[in-house]
């Protein structure tokens, strides 16, 4: 049985032309940035003509489909790797020890928000390429799932289905629902970076900072992460934390006045101070240093303030929990999902009632204010097992590379998860097989596992009946 018609094939490349012309005038916006610091730009200006007119072209020559839901996740997984193989390229021809496979784990590093680096001295790097980094974290936190819901509002499918299988609707309306979305994210984004520069940054930095900061994306333009002074680390917690405990939906509530009573944004937050108070008290640092930690690993930002290596055993425990949550949905933040997790201990909760209870007694199933459906609770239980399984994959093949078990299980939920922080294990001088399965959980992480599998499933059967018929 096939998957896909080769009129559909057809209609989604017609749709990735789209993508493709998107990215490639993206990358044209740092050679702005050349010019003005009279730095080098072709390794920006080339690759954005020819992606920007093979993106037209692919588009002109090609019909759009109805799409359906399985176009729309293979669109979603061929999206992030196209621009992430694009994005590359001027990693690969700006930094001279660099390989194209690095360049492609940078690039998916960034458009995932994952925010892991192989860059040996990021302040060495022209400008060009550090706001590069920058620029496909902000724009991957909602940029290109922003554009998958444009797309897929053409063909009348719900804004229920997102390019990262994650469920917010704010507006009726899918392209209503997109516009609202791009401007909290830019209204935030300016407030953040107006925020940091008052408090002593630099504006170069602050710009950066804050795209990195709000996309929950983490990469930065210091060596140290964030060596800067306790005001800004104040502000730069609160920004993590608009852009990865509290969903789009809850902020367009804020803004037009409404009240919130939103079930993630009250559990993320009891959990992030509850969490800070144990990493403070038992790795025996400020506050203020706990509570930057703490929020950057849920939101998978991957800022740190501290010695990630040398936080006691207790904490490194605590961070590793926090990094396979992650955050609240409708929010740019990686991981299993707040709302997931809530769902399953409901779930648990009301199966022990059932237990406890006469079999007459009719219990009311509700999470919130909502009921608990069976579908709910099976969404979130196969997601949250993916994950699982993933974390588990990734540990023990970086345990076959030669490192230690328990690096290994920080830096595999860290890659899955789309968090960042690190213990040392994913750098330049990593094995090229351990590079090729980082770029693969960082991608599948961010997809939700779902549009991926999709995808190769349909390249397997196709590759599958090629066979066949060269046999027959």
């Amino acid at each position: 049985m096939k998957i896909f018609k080769g009129r559909d094939v057809i209609g989604i490349v017609h749709e990735l032309g789209v993508l493709i012309t998107f990215i490639g005038i993206v990358m044209f916006i740092p050679t702005v940035v050349g010019w003005c610091y009279k730095e080098p730009v072709w390794y920006f200006l080339y690759p954005s003509l020819l992606t920007t007119l093979t993106g037209i072209l692919i588009y002109k020559f090609t019909e759009p489909v109805n799409i359906k839901l399985k176009h729309a996740m293979v669109i979603s997984a061929l999206a992030w790797l196209l621009a992430s193989l694009i994005g590359a390229i001027p990693f690969y021809l700006g930094i001279p020890y660099f390989s194209y496979l690095d360049g492609v784990f940078e690039s998916m590093s960034a458009w995932t928000t994952t925010g892991f680096t192989l860059i040996e001295d990021v302040e060495a790097l022209p400008r060009t390429l550090q706001f590069w980094r920058s620029l496909e974290q902000w724009i991957g936190g909602i940029g290109v799932l922003v554009m998958v819901i444009s797309i897929l509002s053409k063909t009348g499918i719900s804004a229920y289905y997102r390019a990262e299988a994650r469920e917010e609707k704010i507006l009726p309306s899918t392209i209503n629902t997109a516009r609202k979305i791009w401007q909290i994210y830019i209204l935030y984004t300016l407030i953040g970076i107006s925020l940091l520069y008052l408090t002593g940054l630099p504006v170069w930095d602050a710009i950066n900072l804050c795209m990195c900061g709000i996309s929950t994306g983490g990469m930065s333009i210091k060596n140290s992460s964030f060596p800067y002074n306790t005001l800004a680390k104040v502000v730069m917690i609160s920004i993590m934390m608009v852009g990865g405990i509290i969903s789009f939906a809850v902020h367009h509530k804020i803004l037009t006045g409404r009240w919130i009573d939103d079930i993630q944004s009250k559990v993320g937050i009891s959990i992030v101070l509850i969490a800070s108070l144990v990493v403070m008290l038992s790795s025996g640092i400020d506050f203020i240093d706990a509570l930057f930690t703490v929020v950057s690993a849920m939101t998978s930002t991957g800022y740190s303030t501290v010695s990630i290596p040398n936080l006691s055993d207790l904490s490194l425990f605590v961070i590793v929990l926090l990094m396979m949550v992650g955050g609240s949905t409708g929010t740019t933040t990686g991981g299993i999902k707040l709302i997931r997790v809530i769902v399953v201990l409901k779930s648990f909760y009301y199966h022990l009632q059932r237990a406890l209870l006469s079999p007459n007694v009719l219990i009311c199933k509700k999470i919130g204010k909502n009921l608990l459906s069976q579908d709910l609770v099976v969404d979130a239980s196969v997601v949250g097992f993916a994950y699982l399984i993933h974390y588990g994959i990734t540990t023990g093949i970086l345990i076959s590379l030669g490192y230690s078990p328990f690096k290994s299980l920080f830096e595999g939920v860290s890659l899955v998860a789309n968090m960042g922080l690190s213990v040392n294990v994913v750098n330049h001088s990593m094995s090229s097989l351990g590079k090729v399965v980082g770029i693969f959980m960082m991608w599948v992480g961010r997809l939700e596992f779902i549009p991926v599998y999709v995808l190769i499933l349909y390249l397997f059967r196709k590759i599958k009946s090629y066979i066949t018929t060269i046999k027959n």
